[in-house]
């Protein structure tokens, strides 16, 4: 694999790493009707999972950045493939009661806290410049693809076989993923020596940068994350079977592979500006998606959910891209600061909506849900406007 000569086996491996990572979090919101036939379980159990999985990778990203330089990325990426292995095992064979999906879902949120930050600098080592955006895209759009395949889980297995299913043939893919990395990249090869050198401080310009771009990233994903946790439920409310809402969960996750992937590629011939202004047109355009969710109609529902997951949640990748031109080589620090706000956003959302989902009326918590996202769109356009500092040097 050498050094930008051809890109494609780092994204390969970094969507694999990726996608193990989210699972855990999207089969639980997927498969929870399921489970809690099994598991008893309230329906705030669910978000209080939901923010122990993103709490925990909160906090695994504030040390990714040392981890990744210290370990260097072969090891920091197998290190987290396992743990994420670890995790979907765990949901498999071992919930005797509820307080153990808890533990098994912040094992999850480690995974993906160590994830991110090495796959986007293997991504930045190995992917030549004209297609850091649309790696990046790639990479990010695996995301919603872990979504896709927790949905599908629903009627291909959990009404067929048993939620356990969902959980187990995803620890085997996350078994499979660590043994391609292995394999493909040898020994010494993007190791501590050769990829990760000294730590590469963060700026006072660039953190200002980044922390600006962490409040986008924070109210925008707290919005999202109540739509992927909820939808399901909220889809079967709305009339729909458990199969159907599942399938629109894999196809509001599918849309947004897509988007992600098309707006990386677009943001390739242009710059880092027009990047962030893509991200708050999409945003707005989730939020109005989530305002039709609260709509009590199925039709409204639908539309307004394939708005909110296809394009609402098609800027990850793009902000990703952002970071690592404005980064340069303090890119797996900057990341991790960057997913701060993400995690934080993507638990405390499904937190506070499971937490008032008996106590506030439905339709109120998605209005607020979609001025969130709103919201986040209009910072990101300040954000537009805003001089990117230096890249930092080595």
């Amino acid at each position: 694999m050498p050094r930008r000569e051809s890109g494609t086996g780092a994204v390969v491996l970094a969507v694999g790493a990726t996608i193990t990572g989210g699972l855990p979090v999207f089969l639980l919101g997927a498969l929870f009707v399921q489970i809690q036939r099994d598991v008893p379980a309230p329906q705030w159990v669910l978000g209080v999972a939901v923010a122990s999985y993103w709490g925990a990778a909160a906090v695994m990203s504030l040390l990714a950045g040392r981890l990744v330089s210290w370990l260097g990325i072969r090891s920091a990426t197998l290190l987290g493939v396992m743990v994420g292995g670890l995790s979907l095992v765990g949901g498999a064979f071992l919930v005797p009661s509820w307080p153990w999906l808890l533990g098994w879902a912040a094992v999850g949120g480690v995974s993906n806290g160590i994830s991110h930050p090495a796959a986007n600098q293997l991504i930045n080592l190995r992917v030549r410049r004209g297609m850091l955006a649309t790696a990046f895209g790639i990479k990010q759009a695996s995301i919603p693809f872990a979504a896709f395949l927790a949905g599908l889980a629903v009627p291909a297995l959990a009404l067929t076989l048993g939620w356990h299913w969902g959980f187990g043939l995803a620890s085997l893919f996350a078994f499979a993923v660590g043994v391609l990395f292995w394999w493909s990249v040898p020994r010494g090869e993007l190791s501590r020596r050769t990829t990760g050198g000294p730590h590469v401080p963060l700026t006072p310009a660039l953190m200002k940068y980044l922390m600006l771009m962490t409040s986008v990233t924070t109210i925008s994903a707290a919005a999202t994350g109540a739509v992927t946790a909820y939808a399901v439920i909220t889809g079967i409310e709305r009339g729909l079977s458990i199969g159907w809402a599942g399938i629109l969960l894999s196809v509001g996750g599918l849309l947004s592979v897509i988007v992600r992937v098309v707006v990386g590629r677009i943001a390739d011939r242009a710059n880092s500006r027009f990047a962030l202004v893509t991200v708050a047109v999409m945003m707005c355009v989730g939020g109005s998606g989530v305002l039709l969710m609260a709509v009590d109609t199925q039709w409204t529902f639908v539309l307004g959910m394939l708005l909110a997951l296809g394009i609402g949640w098609g800027w990850p990748g793009l902000t990703h891209f952002v970071v690592s031109r404005v980064a340069g080589p303090a890119t797996p620090s900057a990341t991790g600061i960057m997913q701060i706000g993400t995690y934080v956003g993507s638990g405390v959302g499904p937190l506070v909506f499971g937490l008032l989902y008996a106590a506030v009326p439905e339709v109120t918590l998605w209005i607020i849900v979609g001025a969130m996202q709103i919201v986040a769109g209009y910072i990101a356009v300040v954000l537009a406007r805003t001089s990117p500092p230096a890249v930092p040097v080595r």
